[in-house]
This record gives C-alpha cells, sequence and structure tokens, in this order.
C-alpha cells in the first residue's frame, strides 16, 4: 500500500521584484517550511516529488536536505496560474476586483485562460505517473491549492467540492492506497506547525 502526503506550499513573496509570475516562499513561508520538514522527517518518506513552480520546490527543499532525496519534478503538478506574469493570492485577487474573483471562484482553470477538463487530466495524469514510478511506500507530493483539491476531489468522487475544501499553506492531506483509482481519503488540511 502506498501512503500519499499532499503538501500544499508555504506562503508565496507576492509581488517578488525579480520573479513576480513565479515567486519563491516569502521568508514567514520558508520558515514554516523549514519547521514542517523537522516534523514530516520523521514519517518515512521515501520519495519525494514536487511542481515545477518555485513556490512548491522551495517548500520540498528543506525535507530533501534533511533526507537526503532530490525531488522528482512532474510538470502536471504546477498550478492553474503556472505560466502568468504575475502571482496573486486568492486575497489579492477577491480585493482586487470583486467581480473578476466571483469569475475565478467559478471556474480557476477558466479564469487562467485554460481548459478546466484539461487541467483536471493533466493533474491527475501527472499524479497517477507519480504514484506509479515512486519507488517508495511513502510519497511526499509538493503542490498547490488547486492542485491538491483536484487530485482530493477524484479520490472522493466527487467535482463539486472545489471551493468548500480549505487547504491551507504547509498543510498536509493524506491518501492511501494500492492505485490512483482506489485511494482513501485519510485526512484533508492537516497543520502539523504553526507559521512563524
Amino acid at each position: 500500500m502506498k501512503h500519499i502526503l499532499l503538501i500544499r506550499h508555504g506562503l508565496p513573496h507576492e509581488g517578488h521584484p525579480v520573479h513576480p509570475g513565479d515567486p519563491p516562499l516569502h521568508p514567514a513561508g520558508m520558515r514554516h517550511a523549514r519547521r514542517l520538514a523537522t516534523r514530516l522527517q520523521r514519517e518515512g518518506v521515501d520519495c519525494i516529488v514536487s511542481s515545477p513552480q518555485r513556490r512548491a520546490m522551495d517548500t520540498a527543499q528543506p525535507l530533501a536536505r534533511l533526507l537526503g532525496i532530490a525531488p522528482t519534478i512532474y510538470d502536471g503538478l504546477a498550478e492553474v496560474d503556472h505560466g502568468t506574469d504575475r502571482y496573486r493570492s486568492v486575497e489579492t485577487m477577491q480585493a482586487e476586483d470583486a467581480k473578476r474573483f466571483s469569475e475565478f471562484m467559478a471556474s480557476p482553470a477558466r479564469f487562467f485562460g485554460k481548459d478546466p477538463d484539461q487541467f483536471r487530466q493533466g493533474v491527475l495524469g501527472a499524479f497517477e505517473a507519480a504514484m506509479r514510478e515512486a519507488s517508495g511506500k511513502r510519497i511526499a507530493i509538493f503542490a498547490h491549492g488547486m492542485t491538491i483539491k483536484t487530485i482530493l476531489c477524484a479520490a472522493l468522487g466527487t467535482e463539486e467540492a472545489y471551493a468548500r475544501l480549505l487547504i491551507n499553506h504547509c498543510s498536509v492531506s493524506r491518501l492511501s492506497g494500492h492505485t490512483p483509482g482506489k485511494l482513501r481519503v485519510d485526512s484533508i488540511n492537516e497543520s502539523l506547525c504553526t507559521p512563524v
């Protein structure tokens, strides 16, 4: 049986002067990622997977260093905003324009000019490949809010729960099972340590 830890990245550096579209973690997010890595170090993780975006890779790095495991990158685990010229948090989008925020909430993929079905298929295809190709039994996947919601909704057999699922920065959601099509959701949005 495989055990999958879906980990949302730490707080990004919104408005980063050099990488506004693909920001690294904010210093507070980096501290939180290091604390999370210390907690996860005791979980027996034997495979680390990450989205290609900086905020996910930065969150994976402290655990990768502690365990001596190089993360495997899967492009399909990228967030729905991948490729945009400026990262904006949900709170920023809501404050900037309430009407546009309603459009985002109705379909995050469409809001960013992507086909929702293609986004979903890309995420699930990458997740299935990671699960199939991972050499270990306990896989830590560092990704994003919508990516994790997509995986969780597929495991739950629903597409309607996106808006109701809360996935905090550096939270852990757990799945277990033998194959991607037969997974049990063990937890959603666990906070293993408090942000600093």
